[in-house]
């Protein structure tokens, strides 16, 4: 390099280095003169439409980054001294623009608040930020940017948009509390974050992450046009939000003033839906656990009515495809869609929709009081207990505490089931309807299947249920039922019955338990039952049992469901001859059948 290039080159220098010595060490003389005290604290009021108040002027610091420094600072509304100020921060840390404080302007570049407490408006309602002072410099730029939504709602004109610069701000130990009720807890506190903002033509990030109920959430957020956002407008945004009870994730475009609007995809999951609602409802969930849950869709709508489209719903083990939708219309929301699962558990379907009373949900508002449902559903298997079901068809409904579900078509046992169960309160009770109709079903799978290890006809056949009750359990409802059972059973067995060992018991003419005779089955060609049930007792109307060697067994008397007894008259009838004796001249044996269900015994009082 030539000697004189070099020379230029360092006298380059050694002027650009005199100019940065210049520089500050006018820094503090220009920094510190009144004008620039006092604009910092105009132009947080000028930003906010706030009155600002300081305990003492700002302080200027120049090293290692020039910035003003605000102590005790209080944002409160102009002509409202009656309300708590609407912000409060022990300390307030700005960073400055030097080349404009060179010129005596005050340009924020970056605002730290440190340990603020934010105040929410609960006067209208729900709690809610307060609505900026229309005269704020950031008031009016929404208002301009409203004005351009109005002149073109589907497109407004981004070029119009203002742009004026707009300082990245950063949150330190923040809270947010009620600005009406000092007792009350935070709404959130820990709160640290940052808005980044270059613009206000321009889009934004944030990144915040706290305390809310008690867990610890994070949050990222950005949005292309966030001024139209707030100005009322449509705009893209992607949102996700992480806690232990819950992770959700958005995509999509949003409106969140006004008609708000929301379009985009949805992706949330919870490990507990359980955890996740006493969470957010900040109130004990009652009931069985209720296992993780999922939901993947996309999501369409307004505040009246918001549509969930290719959805993708995970309950516990369960999994189902379809649509549905919340409606706002009425007072209570509403439910309704079509879903359809690969495996359904039933007694999770109805824990989510409507808890067990029994376990606290008759005090504790839920779901089902909160939401009403209206779904459509079908299920390529199903589970209710211990009862495995396919090809399931069914509807599941709750409405101002009514709830039900039946199931119109479903294959178990072996043949056809229908089921249909509705839970309502009457005079502060509950009240309970089971309607069962069961055809060519096979009578020993469902022994299997309840555990029911004898009576229960080994035969394929038909039944019907139905019984209505009182109660917070089916005991209780059993207690107090009333309604009918009616069934009929073709050709097998009937296992824990042996007839030989009765009639030698009966021939000794004593009394003697039901499991003695229990050590065999008896073949039979048909059985009929026809059954009435009044407060809590079963009256046997009509009960036969048609054996293979053509001899009869009747029965009839009463079941009581309170205490679990059991009073029954008999009558086994010979094989009717074929020269045909009317039925009451025929000889019979006869017994009776008393004591508890779980140990029944036999008296035979009469042998003709």
């Amino acid at each position: 390099m030539p000697q004189s290039a070099v020379k230029k080159s360092l006298w380059t220098l050694a002027i650009a280095a005199l100019i940065a010595v210049v520089i500050v060490l006018c820094l503090p003389m220009i920094a510190s003169t009144q004008i620039v005290r006092d604009s910092v604290a105009q132009q947080v009021s000028a930003w906010s439409g706030y009155r600002v108040r300081l305990d003492d002027a700002p302080e200027i610091r120049v090293w290692p980054s020039f910035k003003a420094v605000l102590n005790d600072v209080v944002l409160s509304d102009w002509r409202d001294n009656q309300h708590p100020p609407v912000m409060e921060a022990e300390r307030v840390e700005i960073d400055l623009s030097a080349l404009a404080a060179l010129r005596g302007e005050v340009v924020f570049t970056k605002i730290r608040l440190v340990r603020p407490i934010m105040r929410l408006d609960g006067t209208a309602g729900a709690p809610k930020f307060h609505t900026l002072p229309k005269w704020g410099r950031l008031a009016q730029s929404i208002e301009l940017a409203k004005e351009l939504i109005n002149q073109n709602p589907n497109g407004p004109d981004l070029s119009a948009l203002p742009s004026d610069a707009f300082a990245t701000v950063e949150v330190e130990d923040g809270r947010i509390v009620s600005a009406d009720d000092r007792s009350q807890p935070a709404f959130a506190s820990g709160l640290a974050g940052t808005l980044s903002w270059p613009a206000l033509n321009r889009s934004a990030a944030l990144s915040a992450r706290g305390i809310w109920h008690g867990e610890a959430i994070n949050v990222e957020a950005t949005s292309e046009q966030p001024l139209l956002l707030l100005a009322g407008g449509k705009s893209a945004l992607s949102l996700s939000l992480k806690t232990s009870p819950v992770s959700l994730s958005f995509k999509g475009e949003v409106d969140i003033e006004g008609n708000a609007f929301i379009d985009g995809q949805l992706e949330t999951s919870a490990p507990s839906l359980q955890r996740f609602l006493e969470w957010a409802s900040r109130e004990d969930w009652p009931g069985t656990t209720i296992k993780a849950a999922s939901l993947k869709t996309r999501v369409q709508g307004d505040p009246t009515r918001i549509k969930f489209e290719n959805t993708e719903i995970g309950l516990g083990d369960n999994s189902a495809t379809g649509v549905f939708d919340i409606g706002f219309s009425e007072p209570t929301p509403i439910v309704s869609g079509t879903l359809a699962f690969k495996s359904l558990d039933m007694d999770a379907l109805m824990r989510t929709l409507a808890p067990d009373p029994a376990k606290g949900g008759a005090q504790t508002p839920t779901i089902a009081h909160q939401t009403n449902f209206d779904l459509r559903l079908s299920a390529a298997t199903a589970n209710a207990g211990s009862i495995t079901m396919s090809n399931v068809a069914a509807t599941a409904q709750v409405r101002n505490g009514l709830t039900s579900l039946d199931i119109s078509d479903a294959t178990a046992f072996g043949g056809m089931l229908q089921l249909g169960i509705r839970r309502d309160t009457l005079e502060g009770r509950s009240q309970v309807e089971l309607r069962v109709n069961a055809e060519n079903v096979d009578g020993g799978e469902i022994a299997s299947k309840l555990h029911l290890t004898n009576l229960m006809p080994k035969a394929r056949g038909s039944f019907t249920v139905f019984i209505k009750g009182l109660g917070d359990d089916i005991k209780n409802v059993l207690e107090t039922a009333d309604g009918s059972i009616s069934a009929s059973f073709g050709k097998g067995v009937i296992p824990g019955l042996n007839l030989d060992s009765f009639r030698q018991h009966n021939d000794r003419g004593t009394f003697f338990p039901l499991a003695d005779i229990a050590d065999g089955e008896l073949p039979i060609d048909g059985i009929e039952l026809k059954s009435t049930l009044a407060g809590g007792i079963a009256w046997i109307d009509k009960a036969e049992i048609q054996l293979t060697s053509r001899e009869k067994i009747t029965l009839g008397g009463l079941i009581p469901f309170a205490g679990r007894g059991i009073a029954l008259s008999g009558s086994i009838l010979p094989a009717t001859p074929q020269t045909e004796t009317p039925e009451e001249e025929q000889p019979k044996e006869t017994f009776f059948i008393g004591g508890s269900w779980s140990a029944p015994f036999i008296a035979p009082f009469l042998v003709e």
